[in-house]
């Protein structure tokens, strides 16, 4: 029981921050800083 109720705090963790990331993503926020030139990850 006790690792049911840990596995659904980590599904709702997990949830949370894709939803985070999705809903940053659609409003133009991103992690990358616009900054091509120090990212090296870009191209």
């Amino acid at each position: 029981m006790g690792t049911f109720i840990v596995l659904c705090i980590v599904v709702c963790c997990a949830g949370l921050a894709a939803r985070s990331v999705f809903f940053g993503k659609k409003n133009g926020k991103s992690s990358c800083g616009g900054d091509c030139g120090r990212c090296k990850g870009c191209h």
